[in-house]
């Protein structure tokens, strides 16, 4: 705003008027400049503080939908990692299948052999010569770990538990006594029931350290302590098994479920 006064020719007194009024004018024209000038940054100021207000609310909402997206992101790469581990999980598992009816297989075989070897006694008067005593209970351990196996299949798992743990408990000794030990484990992780999964497992480590079914036990106690979220012995079980097993199949898996399971210091999922 300007202003502006005009004045001829007047007299000293009308002069020293004229100009004392314009002295005031001038005097409103600058509080008046101030005032609005002051209004002006007044508002200027609340528009500023309404953009940071609406920034710091823009910056809130973009971290959220940011952690919700590596959420997602994590989410996923743990289900495609689950989905992979249940692939594998399944191949082993119908590997393990042929490789034990193989076994059966080659222990009937063996056991018939052996029966066709004994020999009658030479007079009638000498006692008949007695079969090895192994040979009834291998037999019977045999038909057991099969019934076992057949109920396993048929994802009857409890029976298949009742089935294994006459094998373990009748005939401690026989080589499928390790086998079945290890089956137990397997039902009770197929029901989910991993907290006694992982005993039974742990049963085939310690009870039958010598067996080739230590390394799939080990991976599978690995795997139990990860659905329990204790993923510390997760790694300690895992590491135990390319440590110890190294070019078996279980070390295979188990060096992909350590690469997946990151750094020790990283936590995951």
């Amino acid at each position: 705003m300007r202003c502006h006064i005009a004045f001829g020719a007047f007299g000293p007194g009308a002069r020293a008027l004229a100009l004392a009024a314009i002295v005031a004018a001038a005097a409103g024209c600058a509080s008046g400049e101030a005032a609005r000038r002051e209004s002006d940054m007044t508002a200027l100021r609340a528009q500023v503080e309404e953009l940071r207000k609406a920034n710091e609310a823009t910056a809130k909402e973009l971290a959220r939908l940011s952690g919700e997206i590596k959420a997602v992101d994590a989410q996923a790469a743990f289900l495609v990692g689950e989905a992979k581990t249940a692939a594998e999980e399944r191949a082993r598992v119908k590997a393990a299948l042929e490789q034990n009816d193989s076994a059966i297989r080659t222990l009937r075989g063996s056991l018939d052999d052996a029966l066709k070897k004994v020999t009658p006694p030479p007079t009638p008067a000498a006692p008949p010569k007695p079969l090895a005593q192994s040979s009834p209970g291998d037999a019977t351990a045999e038909k057991i770990f099969a019934r076992g196996m057949a109920s396993f299949r048929n994802e009857e798992h409890g029976q298949a538990v009742l089935e294994f743990t006459e094998v373990t408990e009748k005939f401690p000794k026989h080589p499928l006594a390790s086998s079945a030990q290890y089956w137990i484990g397997e039902a009770y992780y197929r029901q989910r029931d991993f907290q006694q999964a992982l005993v039974e497992f742990r049963k085939v480590v310690d009870d039958y350290g010598q067996s080739p079914q230590v390394a799939e036990a080990l991976l599978k106690i690995g795997l139990c302590h990860r659905a329990l979220h204790d993923l510390a012995r997760a790694r300690e079980a895992w590491e135990q098994v390319t440590k110890n097993y190294p070019k078996s199949d279980a070390a295979t898996q188990a060096r992909s479920l350590l690469a997946a399971l990151g750094n020790p210091g990283r936590r995951t999922r």
